[in-house]
């Protein structure tokens, strides 16, 4: 039951954030046109890439030790506070290297650098303190928090064209208002925190990290990346054409990262308790998912030109089709996040990390290809069927190692248990 109250508060609360978010990238979508446009979600995505330099996987790290063992939490706080710090000065360098890349005056040159403040309040947001304590709650409120105020930013000064480096500075306000919070809350509440924070480091904290790091860097290189990869090859318009469909799938993707953020401390708990419960877990969501994600999935092939025009105006027609094969691809990876983060809770992150990269190499040789031959439409199946290799290669895996039940325990094999009980 209280699997399904955190995800009631994390949904809800993301369903706020996507809306003020969404409402104020339509609103400067609009202001700037879509090459002014395509800057923003250009530099956005660029800080994406350097945010996970700084994060590492160790949100997702610490919240599955923290459900382990809540014990922990002081010492994994000051452990990973104390690496990410480190890693936000890599992280700004890289940022700062590639914003001198540009000539001067060239918009995202300023941006870049004014995004990257952003990195060095990153190792203080401790949303991940919260999720594994299953205090779903704070991380909800610390989502949106952090999205209300860059909307307030964004629709108080953000009024001309010549106002555009002002969203750097939103996102930078927006960050530290979230991280003010969280540390505000794992200040007074109860999370076995009594020991004051003191810097250190440990060789399993990057041994096991790591791993779920650079898998995650993979994923940005399959999204974010691949907003990078066409602005860098296509025009300016048509970079902003694409970024628009891939800001509606990044916000609705959202939804399945929460819900795997979510279920991950579960996941964690039952793969202690042996395979036949983590068997029993993933069978049952992986249910509700296939039944949900395909009539989702269809909705929103039907409703994507609707929805491109309506968000961004009719100058963003151009962007449905590639919309519609992002539809399925969050569908593909709503069914195969389900043995990703079971390879993750099961400490399997390094192979999960292999998967990754096996997908993050095919988008970046599918996105070019497609785009050349088939435009921005192609570039949206490209990520399509990188998804689904990535669903293959997890899903064989996760079987392989996770839940063949009949030769560990003599039970039914799972894939077999989970085809009878969805036809009945």
């Amino acid at each position: 039951m209280k699997l399904v109250s955190n995800f009631i508060s994390l949904a809800a609360a993301e369903i706020v954030s996507k809306i003020v978010t969404f409402a104020a990238f339509a609103y400067l979508a609009r202001l700037f046109g879509p090459a002014g446009y395509g800057y923003i979600e250009w530099a956005g995505a660029a800080l994406m890439c350097a945010g996970l330099i700084v994060d590492q996987g160790f949100n997702s790290y610490g919240a599955r030790e923290i459900a382990k063992d809540p014990s922990r939490t002081a010492p994994l706080v000051a452990e990973i506070i104390t690496a990410r710090f480190a890693f936000a000065v890599v992280g700004y360098a890289v940022l700062f290297a590639v914003a001198m890349s540009f000539e001067d005056g060239n918009p995202l040159r300023q941006l870049l650098l004014i995004y990257g403040l952003s990195l060095f309040i990153l190792p203080f947001l401790l949303q991940w303190v919260f999720q594994g304590h299953d205090r779903m709650h704070i991380v909800a409120i610390t989502q949106t928090i952090r999205q209300v105020v860059f909307f307030g930013v964004i629709f108080l000064f953000v009024r001309e064209p010549d106002d555009l480096l002002i969203v750097g500075y939103a996102e930078v306000a927006a960050v530290f208002a979230a991280a003010a919070f969280t540390i505000f809350s794992y200040r007074n509440f109860d999370l076995n925190n009594r020991k004051s924070f003191r810097p250190a480091l440990s060789a399993k904290l990057f041994r096991e990290g790591i791993p779920i790091g650079f898998s995650q860097i993979f994923w940005v290189v399959r999204s974010f990346g691949a907003i990078l990869i066409i602005g860098l090859i296509a025009t300016a318009a048509e970079a902003g054409y694409f970024a628009g469909a891939m800001r509606i799938f990044i916000a609705l993707h959202a939804f399945v990262f929460l819900y795997f953020a979510n279920l991950l401390p579960s996941f964690s708990r039952a793969w202690e308790s042996g395979r036949l419960e983590l068997n029993k877990i993933t069978k049952n969501s992986l249910k509700v998912v296939l039944i949900l994600g395909t009539v989702a999935g269809i909705c929103w092939i039907i409703v994507a030109p609707y929805a491109i025009t309506i968000s961004f105006g009719q100058e963003f027609t151009a962007a449905a089709a590639a919309l519609q094969w992002l539809g399925a691809t969050c569908v593909a990876a709503a069914i195969g996040g389900h043995f990703r983060f079971g390879l993750i809770a099961a400490g399997e992150q390094t192979i999960e990390m292999v998967i990754a990269a096996v997908g993050a190499g095919a988008a970046v040789i599918l996105l070019p290809l497609g785009y050349w031959n088939f435009g921005i439409s192609g570039a949206g199946a490209a990520l399509f069927f990188t998804e689904i290799l990535m669903l293959v290669l997890a899903g064989y895996t996760a079987f392989s190692r996770l839940y063949d039940l009949q030769k560990n325990t003599g039970t039914q094999p799972f894939l077999k248990d989970l085809s009878k009980e969805t036809r009945c």
